[in-house]
């Protein structure tokens, strides 16, 4: 049975592959190689050019190839020698050496031709023996150099591209970190808004209590439960959709409906691009907190809640805006001022500055004709980002990764 042309193949690929990681194996496969065709060369251009069929002339060709070969072998010590030396010191130490080598292989070759064939060498000839003998050297000293300048390149090579390699994993191990941390700090951020929220409510129902409610305050019980299961259910939520977001706060809206009646009305104006986004978690709830607080439960007239949400593109990608607005009182600039410093308004800042690292926009405006308007410009975000994505599939194979995607997706 033959051997299939893709086993030798692969069995050749195996044995290349382990000469090229063995410099030592290297040096001695060229040394075998160079002489080899150095013999043939001889043999070629010499001995059957001038004495065809002589069997002795062939095998001093053969011999003096041998013999430069161990001669070489001292030249390489000193070429290794050298290799780190002054290149003005090296190229004379090297020239030195090579002519030595030189003389010495003149002489063995002479030496060894006369005792073999009994040819006398006159001393007129030596220099075109010498000659010759320097042609060689000089031409095995220039590929060994040239061997070493290549090697000392592939090495450069290997350096960059480990560095390079060490560089981007580095990055994604600190992309990582900072996913880790901006994770750990919404959910902080998340943790103190519960019972912000939850104080405010239990104030509405003490509320309904002393004024004796009790249908009002049992129906308030029973959305603010219903409320606190959803959020419960999705506590290690830190985003959805603003679809989502919307549909929660029609629940906590159906708690303060109770409450204030027909005092709060509230209009929503969402575009169907606009509810894809994504946004931190119970960002909206303390806008509408603070939109009662301030404008619903400081006028007894009707007053209208507004939640608008839009998309646009700017020159850094398409982005989101959403607007919440009342028609309560009129604020004053001197309130305009102290308003972000409010616990809600100071918590949804920060949640956003952890969520999309600062690329937002919070302002606080009058309303026409009358009220508050609250903006928030954030990039429109429709998956999750590069760096929280990471996390989930980094064990998998983030450590050899050399390609890594971008830190956010905007856009369709």
């Amino acid at each position: 049975m033959g051997i299939a042309p893709s086993s030798l193949a692969s069995k050749a690929h195996r044995v290349f592959d382990h000469i090229r990681a063995d410099r030592a194996k290297q040096y001695w496969l060229f040394q075998a190689l160079g002489w080899t065709a150095m013999t043939v060369l001889s043999y070629l251009s010499l001995a059957l050019w001038y004495h065809p069929g002589n069997l002795l002339h062939a095998i001093h060709t053969v011999i003096q190839s041998v013999l430069g070969f161990f001669v070489s072998i001292p030249l390489h010590h000193v070429a290794r020698r050298l290799w780190r030396a002054p290149l003005v010191q090296r190229v004379v130490w090297i020239t030195f050496a090579g002519l030595v080598a030189s003389v010495a292989w003149t002489v063995l070759r002479i030496v060894t031709l006369d005792w073999m064939t009994g040819i006398y060498i006159q001393r007129a000839d030596y220099g075109g023996w010498l000659f010759a003998s320097i042609i060689v050297f000089a031409s095995w000293l220039i590929c060994y150099h040239s061997i070493k300048y290549y090697q000392l390149l592939l090495d450069q090579r290997a350096i960059a591209a480990e560095a390079n390699n060490q560089a981007q994993l580095e990055m994604v191990r600190r992309l990582r970190a900072e996913a880790q941390n901006r994770d750990a700090q919404l959910r902080m951020l998340k943790y103190q808004l519960n019972p912000h929220f939850l104080f405010n409510a239990l104030n509405s129902i003490t509320a309904l209590v002393r004024v004796g409610d009790k249908g009002a305050a049992e129906e308030t019980v029973s959305r603010l439960a219903e409320f606190l299961r959803v959020i419960l259910d999705h506590n290690d939520e830190l985003d959805h959709t603003l679809e989502e977001e919307i549909s929660n706060l029609e629940l906590y809206l159906g708690i303060e409906k109770v409450r204030f009646e027909e005092r709060m009305l509230v209009r929503t104006d969402l575009t169907p691009r606009a509810k894809s986004a994504l946004v931190p978690s119970l960002l909206l709830q303390p806008l509408i907190e603070n939109a009662i607080k301030h404008a619903v439960g400081k006028s007894l007239a009707p007053t209208t809640i507004s939640l608008s949400a839009s998309t646009f593109a700017s020159p850094t990608g398409e982005r989101l805006e959403i607007v919440v607005s009342d028609t309560g009182p009129n604020w004053s600039s001197a309130e305009l001022e102290l308003a972000p410093k409010g616990i809600g308004l100071t918590n949804t800042r920060r949640r956003l500055e952890s969520y999309v690292d600062g690329k937002f926009t919070f302002e606080l405006r009058r309303n026409e004709p009358q009220g508050l308007a609250i903006c928030i410009e954030m990039p429109f975000i429709y998956r999750r980002d590069f760096a929280r994505s990471l996390l989930a599939t980094s064990d998998a194979g983030a450590e050899s990764a050399a390609n890594p995607a971008p830190a956010e997706s905007y856009g369709p």
